[in-house]
């Protein structure tokens, strides 16, 4: 009787804990969702830096980036290497003028990689992906980590910190060890744009490349 009465104590003690962790993951949840919820348009500059645990190479890169939901981007890289990645939600593009080259694609559900889910607050379906966590919190900035509920996700653990309501720095790392920090400065919430700012025409002389099965992207 003692014995069931303990083991008794301690399904209940189980169960609680794992309902204060849902109500914490939930938690957690809303609060970057409301977060990212606070702008329908972005821009930013930023310093990427990626390179693997085992290796002292580490790629960086530096530009600008213009964001407006859903799914409309402008990512351009100024150095070392030129390049632009232009979407309006329906079509992509790749520009690399250096080798006065452009590749044009359609948008598919497999271009929605974690990045732009994260930046589009798209929030439900990153939490059918990502346990999200906040890791820790001062009196002007948020720190969260969102780690894969299944083995079968590219990133095995992305962390996002808030400083002053606003996105700063993107953590991902995958399941090769390849780490890449986007750091952001510059930050502007809700710009207007030109309706040409995501529209994208090739210069003349371009050679253009158009791929009719893109390869998924994370």
């Amino acid at each position: 009787m003692v014995f069931k009465k303990i083991a008794a104590v301690a399904v209940l003690g189980c169960s609680l804990s794992f309902a204060a962790l849902a109500d914490i993951q939930e938690s957690a949840g809303d609060r970057l969702n409301s977060l990212l919820g606070a702008f329908d348009s972005f821009s930013a500059d930023f310093d990427q830096v990626s390179g693997r645990d085992d290796s002292r190479r580490m790629e960086s890169s530096r530009g600008t980036l213009l964001l407006a939901k859903p799914n409309r981007f402008r990512w351009i890289a100024k150095e070392p290497f030129p390049q632009t990645l232009i979407s309006d939600g329906e079509t992509l593009w790749i520009y690399d003028p250096d080798l006065e080259q452009a590749t044009e694609r359609k948008v598919t559900e497999n271009d929605s990689g974690v990045p732009a889910l994260i930046l589009n607050g798209q929030i439900e379906q990153l939490k059918s992906q990502y346990k999200i966590r906040l890791l820790q919190e001062k009196s002007n900035s948020q720190l969260f980590e969102l780690l894969p509920l299944q083995e079968t996700e590219v990133f095995t653990r992305i962390r996002l910190l808030f400083t002053d309501g606003l996105i700063s720095e993107l953590q991902m790392e995958d399941s090769l060890g390849q780490r890449t920090s986007i750091m952001f400065q510059n930050q502007k919430l809700n710009p207007e744009y030109e309706d040409t700012t995501f529209t994208f025409s090739p210069p003349e002389g371009t050679d253009v490349i158009v791929e009719s099965s893109p390869e998924p992207a994370n």
